[in-house]
């Protein structure tokens, strides 16, 4: 993100994610929910998304259940995908 006149760069604080600015109020334990990640291979971004039972999230992490077992994703690479 910039600012219109001068075109720097905006920094964000550092515990800030890129989905806390998403509402997720809804979110409860059991629901199900989709997340998606972006990659770059070969030059070319590809992104994955997955269906997941939500438990709960911290700073850090996403904790679910994908199918039938435990599962903790990476917030910085993991975000809530509507």
């Amino acid at each position: 993100m910039s600012t219109p006149r001068t075109g720097r760069r905006l920094r964000r604080p550092e515990h800030v994610k890129n989905d806390d600015f998403v509402a997720v109020p809804y979110l409860r334990q059991g629901q199900m929910i989709s997340l998606i990640r972006w990659t770059q291979v070969s030059g070319k971004w590809k992104y994955s998304t997955l269906l997941a039972q939500y438990l709960h999230r911290d700073e850090s992490s996403w904790y679910l259940v994908v199918g039938g077992q435990r599962a903790q994703l990476s917030r910085s690479e993991w975000a809530i995908f509507n």
